[in-house]
């Protein structure tokens, strides 16, 4: 079991900035590779028609949810196993993994059959037509049935992350994409023996590529000695279990209402019209390339802050914290000039449409300036995650988050135009980012 300390030095001595980049640039890069499953589906089923690309979009909220929940139960359990690599102990980190499996298991099918229950009235509350409808239900049973695949990848990659090893979660995502790049056209316009499926196709094509990510990660788990028994999820360790889950579910929940206030957003955004859908759209994409950043380097907050506690260094925990948030400010902060630069440049990459560079132009200058207070809160949340205390800062998040749709209409109703959505964006996530910032300094302090 020695391969599961290999890199513990590395995480608790020694560079603080080289252990942030060793873990925090292959995260980022793998942030940028799963937004790649979305490029490609939309691609090719941009190909099928409109029905089955707004098919594949409306059934990707559920998606969406369903995944954050995945993801928050991960970073429960790679918190606590990084905890335990820390510490030294084998024992304990053996436990974390089962519980990350436990959760990973258990998790999936709550999630799963929650979403297949209550599919038709999600679809009836988006008010699709009926041939979106249709096709958007596939999709999303498709992906359903199979995400306690995607929960179990997450938790593998998270286990890696958390022993200090962040090459083999790319590696891992690398070839599922590379999976899902091939299998995505075979299915959705067939081939030979092979049936077009449309809008299904590229579902099964998605889950295809979790479960090959899946297998060979589950082996390479095991060369470090802490794979658990295929059916350990039966009889869990309860203390890990417990921890995990405490730490992950807010997390989860944090990002499903996120999911959840966007979806409610954008019925908002509709009355305005379609260029400032398209807008809010386009704005997305601009800011995709800081998050990916601010996602990586709040994986190696966590594990560098888990490891380090674990190895009695607090001191060197809290600073690990605050220089991954500097380092992350630098890339961050050099995108946001240049986007706040050139707005109307940067929305004209995606459209010519006046009115949808219009719209989009006052998103750039509003949410663009507010990027480094995104920072903070992506980067620090991870580390919230690494001291095992997340549901203060999950609750701040969910609080403000929630806050942007009654801020949003109450602009609206003064007066405002669809700046208002745009405002009310911009200032909670500048109030997110100064509190979650305020709030780690007052309970760990700045070292």
């Amino acid at each position: 079991m020695t391969d599961v300390f290999r890199h513990r030095e590395f995480m608790v001595s020694g560079s603080i900035d080289r252990a942030i980049l060793h873990l925090g640039a292959p995260a980022a890069l793998a942030a940028l590779l799963q937004a790649g499953f979305l490029v490609v589906d939309t691609f090719w089923l941009g190909r099928v028609g409109p029905v089955a690309l707004a098919a594949a979009s409306t059934a990707g909220f559920m998606m969406w949810l369903a995944q954050t929940l995945g993801d928050g139960a991960a970073s429960g359990s790679g918190s606590v196993l990084s905890r335990a690599v820390g510490e030294g102990d084998t024992g304990a980190a053996a436990r974390a993994a089962t519980a990350g499996q436990t959760l990973g298991v258990w998790g999936s099918a709550l999630v799963s059959t929650a979403g297949l229950l209550s599919s038709h009235a999600i679809f009836a509350f988006m008010g699709t037509a009926p041939a979106v409808t249709a096709d958007g239900l596939h999709y999303m049973w498709v992906i359903l049935v199979g995400m306690p695949a995607y929960f179990l990848f997450v938790w593998l990659s998270a286990a890696f992350r958390a022993v200090g090893d962040a090459k083999t979660p790319l590696k891992l995502l690398a070839l599922a994409a590379a999976v899902n790049l091939v299998v995505d056209p075979l299915l959705i316009f067939g081939l030979g023996p092979l049936p077009a499926l449309g809008v299904t196709g590229a579902a099964l094509a998605t889950v295809l590529s979790w479960l090959v990510a899946l297998a060979w990660g589950w082996v390479l788990l095991g060369r470090l000695g802490i794979r658990p028994a295929p059916f350990a999820f039966l009889r869990p360790p309860r203390f890990e279990t417990w921890r995990a889950l405490r730490v992950g579910l807010p997390l989860g929940l944090e990002g499903a209402f996120f999911s959840l206030i966007y979806i409610l957003l954008t019925r908002v955004i509709t009355s305005f019209g379609t260029p400032a859908v398209a807008a809010l759209g386009i704005g997305h994409k601009l800011e995709v390339l800081n998050y990916f950043v601010c996602a990586g380097m709040g994986a190696a907050a966590t594990t560098l802050v888990g490891q380090n506690l674990g190895a009695g260094d607090s001191g060197r925990a809290v600073r690990s914290a605050w220089r991954a948030l500097f380092l992350t400010c630098l890339p961050v902060g050099a995108v946001t000039v240049a986007l706040v630069s050139f707005p109307d440049v940067a929305i004209g990459i995606f459209s010519d449409d006046t009115e949808v560079v219009a719209a989009g132009t006052t998103y750039v200058l509003l949410v663009g300036l507010t990027q480094l207070f995104m920072a903070a809160e992506v980067v620090l949340l991870g580390a919230f995650a690494g001291t095992q205390w997340t549901a203060v800062p999950a609750a701040i998040e969910i609080g403000f988050t929630a806050s942007r749709v009654p801020l949003a209409m109450f602009l609206i109703t003064a007066g405002w135009g669809v700046e208002a959505v745009w405002f009310a964006i911009a200032v909670t996530t500048v109030v997110k980012g100064t509190l979650l910032a305020a709030l780690f300094g007052l309970r760990y302090g700045r070292n």
